[in-house]
């Protein structure tokens, strides 16, 4: 399986673009999209759930059907324990999360909640009636069974691992009554390996990492945090107490160790890498590590069940600007990719090209998702929220720093812009793509601008900026950002990227 995953917790697209999309990842050979809808769907079982363009479970079914119709495999994503924002930020949901006032994980242990996920389940099914598998989620599930007696009392007898695994092993009976299989993230288990004894060996394991390349021996190390990467020398006790075997292969660091960690105990897996994630800028991403990482991770797919490109639209950038969704392959020379794409589109030099865009990487105060004030948890920036950033990243002593951060960017985006208008002049194809990469190079260089200005009346720090001049350019950005957004979004949506751009900083200015 070659795998899209679509992703509507930030961005609802509108659905002229989307059956547009699926003509290009077929084009581009994948066979089965993985579609993670939360409220993007007004569902039966979750009334109060759902935004004013959401759409029907019937128009839902059709955009299905244009997918299957098209050679497609169609899997949805229920997230069935963290990541359930979209539903316990409702107040009347609420009551269901492990931590009173938190907006995920759920409590595994309430029977409303049980209640809730077998509804939502056979509800899915029923719109995904041809599915072979179902997606449950799981993953980042960072403070489970806080307060409930009974989760502890499960976690007193056999640790968190005991109650991930009661979770997840309930889930997945649900799924096998319907005739289908059951798929997770993988990292959860990853943190608590104990947890793969206990878990149901019929379930697919989702091994997710998007900072691996196969051209660096760079490990990634799972923790309660989340983790980070690591060379060998970082190499920790608990991993070699865990996977010692696996860290190594052929006499070199193996970084696909928790791969085969789970393939050796009895798993089916699919390897997963990013065209967009975290820490990528908004507009505009890691480029060249997202190539890498997607062909590193497509390539150990061979050994697998299958390949997911992952993609999350909470940084705002268009799917036709995520080099690793078109190039993906099982290919180790990233630069003739690199090439290839800059030739194909634009018929220009690709190492010039991607040098540029690498320009473009490095953040920027407020040049990032949740930045701004929104996230999965989030919909809609706050109020004063810039503000309340600066005033955050005061209080933490890191504004100052990230201040002269931002003025020594600042002109790397500047020259990075230069240089794309520089190159259009030679660009044969495709004007209207390549201008979206100079929008991008635009909205970036104003964020450094901003986040100069910004910090620097928060300081009172003298600055170059002309604030009029800011304002307007800021407009005049958010005009052609508002343009472009619509012909993929729906229209509320587009207007909410827009206050999330763009809105947040004209609040703050107004305001000086």
């Amino acid at each position: 399986m070659k795998i899209f995953h679509f992703d509507f917790n930030t961005v609802f697209f509108n659905r002229p673009y989307l059956e547009n999309f699926i003509l290009k990842l077929k084009d581009w050979g994948y066979d089965t999209l993985l579609w993670e809808l939360e409220d993007f769907v007004r569902w039966d079982n979750l009334k109060y759930c759902f935004q004013e363009d959401s759409i029907s479970k019937n128009e839902m079914a059709e955009i299905l059907a244009f997918a299957e119709n098209n050679g497609f495999e169609n899997i949805p994503l229920l997230q069935c324990l963290g990541h359930c924002e979209y539903v316990l930020n409702c107040p009347e949901y609420a009551h269901l999360a492990d931590t009173p006032g938190s907006s995920a994980p759920y409590c595994p242990c309430k029977q409303e909640v049980q209640d809730l996920l077998t509804a939502l389940l056979t509800e899915y099914m029923e719109i995904f009636a041809h599915s072979k598998y179902i997606h449950l989620g799981c993953d980042e599930v960072w403070n489970l069974g806080d307060h409930c007696a009974e989760c502890q009392k499960i976690m007193a007898d056999g640790g968190k691992e005991k109650l991930l695994a009661k979770h997840i092993n309930f889930l997945n009976g649900i799924v096998l009554k319907s005739g289908r299989k059951s798929i997770i993230w993988a990292d959860m288990l990853l943190i608590h390996p104990q947890a793969v004894k206990l878990v149901d060996k019929n379930i697919v394991m989702a091994d997710w990492r998007y900072e691996l390349r196969s051209d660096r021996s760079k490990l990634w190390l799972w923790d309660e945090k989340g983790g980070r990467l690591i060379g060998e020398s970082e190499i920790t006790g608990p991993m070699r107490e865990n996977f010692g075997k696996y860290l190594y292969k052929n006499n070199q660091v193996n970084i696909f160790y928790t791969t085969d960690f789970l393939l050796d105990n009895g798993f089916k897996v699919i390897t997963a890498g990013a065209s967009a994630s975290y820490p990528d800028n908004y507009i505009l991403g890691k480029t060249i590590d997202h190539l890498c990482n997607s062909c590193s991770m497509m390539h150990k797919s061979s050994e697998c069940l299958g390949y997911l490109q992952t993609s999350w639209t909470v940084h705002y950038f268009d799917y036709e600007m995520q080099v690793a969704i078109e190039m993906v392959r099982d290919e180790h020379d990233f630069s003739k990719l690199m090439q290839e794409y800059a030739l194909k589109h634009f018929g220009i030099d690709g190492e010039r090209f991607f040098a540029l865009l690498q320009m473009l990487e490095k953040r920027v105060l407020f040049s990032f998702a949740g930045s701004t004030g929104h996230g999965k948890g989030q919909k809609e920036p706050q109020a004063n929220v810039i503000q309340s950033r600066l005033k955050d990243y005061d209080e933490a002593g890191i504004l100052t720093t990230e201040f002269e951060k931002t003025c020594r960017i600042y002109p790397e985006y500047t020259a990075a812009l230069e240089g794309l208008k520089k190159l259009r002049q030679e660009v044969k194809s495709e004007i209207e793509l390549f201008d979206r990469y100079l929008l991008a190079a635009e909205m970036l260089k104003n964020r450094a601008e901003f986040g100069i200005a910004a910090a620097a009346l928060y300081l009172n720090k003298k600055h170059d900026m002309d604030i009029l001049k800011l304002k307007l350019e800021i407009q005049r950005l958010a005009d052609k950002y508002r343009s472009a957004a619509l012909k993929r979004m729906t229209p509320l949506h587009a207007e909410r990227a827009v206050r999330i751009l763009f809105g947040t900083l004209m609040e703050y200015l107004e305001l000086q």
